[in-house]
């Protein structure tokens, strides 16, 4: 990967950290508050719900600082060593706990309090997709991590 190719990756990057503190700062206590006012019998799920997802975003932000890292190191060609294996890893597990807090809050609005309906739902099966799929692309990161250090190796 040149530095020229790492830069479109690098903005998107920031532009998606932007966007979850954008989404964390504003929109999600917004919504929250919005919420309460429309069902006001579960008005006081609104904080719990609201730093819940928000904790959840910073497992996605963890995540970008990882991917972040790992395309340094493909940069300064250390594709598959310890500290990539480690960014992976810390990539994956901070995928999987967002997943999971949104699965497990999306859970409890349709258990629970009985509210949401198709969108609560279909966040739910989201969620756990997204916590299936976060293992498959570890598997293929892994993968093009190797082929990139050998590629590397063979220059």
């Amino acid at each position: 990967m040149t530095k020229q190719e790492a830069l479109p990756l690098r903005i998107a990057f920031a532009v998606l950290a932007l966007g979850a503190l954008l989404l964390q700062l504003i929109l999600i206590p917004q919504a929250g508050d919005s919420y309460a006012g429309r069902f006001p019998e579960a008005a006081y799920l609104a904080f719990p719900y609201t730093a819940a997802i928000t904790v959840g975003f910073i497992g996605f932000e963890v995540a970008l600082v990882a991917a972040w890292q790992l395309v340094s190191a493909v940069l300064t060609e250390r594709s598959l060593d310890s500290r990539t294996v480690g960014w992976t890893n810390v990539m994956t597990a901070s995928l999987a706990f967002m997943a999971a807090v949104f699965a497990g809050v999306c859970a409890h609005a349709l258990s629970w309090t009985k509210f949401g309906g198709p969108a609560i739902l279909f966040g739910f099966f989201v969620s756990l997709a997204l916590l299936a799929g976060i293992f498959a692309v570890r598997h293929g990161l892994r993968d093009w991590l190797e082929n990139a250090s050998d590629e590397g190796s063979h220059q």
